[in-house]
């Protein structure tokens, strides 16, 4: 069901909020306007409908208070005189564990630092028009959008077992609200009071210690660096400038299942490497943070390849043993072929000279059939070495297409081809260069043998299909040969 009482609250509070004095202020649970003028009887019968659409949406209530009188019966306003008075009016919300909404912006920023609130998941409508966005822990919508969060497929770390927080409060209980799950959206009121808050919530999931100063804190990094830093507020716009960054490194080490703690020893080794002396935090995130990130990522992938050590080196055993066995079968095929056609015509010419009929067959018959099982075996000889070798090479890259993900991850693109697929590729252009004309060379051998064997046969079949071919390839020729001569 479409709700209106979003937009048309939201109106009417711009229009009260014209009054000279009045106040709005908007929490979790309520949203009322204070010392504003309520002068006609129209903006009063607006009120009262409000009222009854609040009930019928089942959104919370909305009561109307006088500074001289009391509660003010919005169901019988026909006995209702205001005159100057000054009036409050108060929406009390209707809220759960997953849902919420806001008519303002100051309140949606204002309810963003409730810890104990903001860390449920929960759909979050705001009566403003914006592009919405989801995070690990809210979805964040225009009125009407969804009213339920779509729960993360994995839930990420919680920062305080990883960050020592002597303050007992600065360092997010969750991060999952401030982990943005899809792209970023375009600019609005809305995302940019989230992200102002985000980003202060980031910056304080990073540092291995949070600690009371005086009057202010202190955060400390856990590397051979590992003096204290001033926490102070950041300059202007610190935000839009350092989020991208923030984000990438709050997602780097919190979202994903794997080795968070490893992660987040690594940052924060190259962050106090990094830190610039004199710089306060967070602002000085916005100059290290993004090659402190890069140098944490490279030294992490070399920490996954020496803890993989052990398995790298049986999946290497494995991988040469089915190269073994590929070469096995490889060789043991061309050794079958190479016996076939000594076998079958060692076989066939004894089988036909000793049969109990040799006597009646004639020399030339016995060779005519010897001849045409020699060109089969030509035949077959060669349409099985061409579909074995294809086959061979075919497994072969396969194979390595699988191991180049599992063994030789850390190889750039460009050194997998320049070390194992360019070699591969020289050797094979040999065999390809080196196959067309072996085949006209078997071809040529069999067309020879069917004419001493079958010459009527041979020049009735044969002879016009060799004749088409030559025909297009000369075709083929001068079509190439106009091409190149074009001016």
């Amino acid at each position: 069901m479409t709700s209106d009482f979003g937009p048309r609250a939201r109106a009417l509070l711009v229009e009260l909020g014209k009054s000279p004095g009045s106040v709005i202020s908007e929490t979790v649970d309520e949203c009322r306007i204070d010392h504003a003028l309520c002068t006609t009887a129209e903006r009063l019968a607006e009120i009262g409908a409000l009222a009854s659409l609040c009930a019928r949406e089942s959104l919370g209530h909305v009561r109307l208070y006088g500074d001289i009188q009391e509660e003010i019966d919005l169901a019988n306003l026909a006995t209702v005189y205001l005159a100057d008075e000054k009036v409050s009016l108060v929406i009390t919300k209707l809220v759960d564990d997953t849902f919420a909404y806001f008519l303002t912006e100051r309140g949606f920023r204002e309810a963003l630092n409730q810890a104990q609130w903001i860390s449920k998941p929960r759909a979050l409508w705001v009566a403003v028009s914006f592009e919405g966005f989801i995070t690990e822990g809210l979805t964040i919508v225009p009125w009407n959008g969804p009213k339920s969060h779509a729960a993360a497929a994995y839930l990420p770390e919680k920062p305080r077992k990883f960050v020592r927080d002597l303050t007992f409060g600065a360092t997010p209980e969750q991060i999952g609200p401030w982990l943005l799950r899809d792209p970023v959206p375009g600019p609005s009121t809305v995302f940019d009071a989230w992200r102002d808050v985000a980003v202060e919530k980031l910056a304080l999931c990073l540092p291995s210690e949070i600690r009371v100063a005086g009057t202010g804190k202190q955060v400390v990094l856990k590397g051979p660096r590992s003096a204290p830093i001033e926490v102070a507020d950041p300059r202007a716009n610190w935000s839009s400038a350092v989020f991208p960054a923030l984000l990438d490194a709050a997602r780097w080490v919190y979202g994903t299942p794997r080795e968070t703690e490893t992660k987040f020893q690594f940052l924060n080794n190259h962050l106090s490497l990094d830190w610039r002396d004199g710089a306060t935090w967070p602002d000085g995130l916005a100059v290290v943070l993004k090659g402190s990130l890069a140098s944490a990522r490279e030294a992490f992938t070399f920490h996954l390849q020496d803890q993989s050590k052990d398995a790298l080196k049986a999946l290497g055993d494995l991988r040469k043993s089915l190269q073994d066995e590929v070469a096995k079968a490889q060789t043991a095929t061309r050794d079958l072929l190479g016996s076939l056609w000594r076998d079958f015509a060692l076989a066939g010419v004894v089988l036909a000279l000793k049969s109990p009929t040799a006597t009646q067959i004639t020399s030339a018959e016995v060779l005519r059939w010897v001849t045409l099982a020699a060109a089969v075996v030509l035949i077959v000889s060669l349409v099985i070495t061409t579909a074995t070798n294809w086959r061979f090479n075919r497994l072969a890259d396969q194979g390595r297409r699988e191991w180049r993900t599992k063994l030789y991850a850390f190889l750039s693109d460009q050194d997998w081809q320049r070390l194992v697929e360019e070699p591969i590729a020289s050797a094979r252009w040999v065999y390809r260069f080196a196959l067309p004309v072996v085949t006209v060379m078997y071809g040529v051998a069999v067309y020879y043998l069917l004419l001493v064997a079958a010459p009527i046969w041979t020049a009735a079949n044969l002879d016009p299909a060799i004749s088409l071919v030559t025909d297009r390839i000369h075709v083929i020729s001068a079509t190439i040969r106009a091409l190149f001569n074009r001016p």
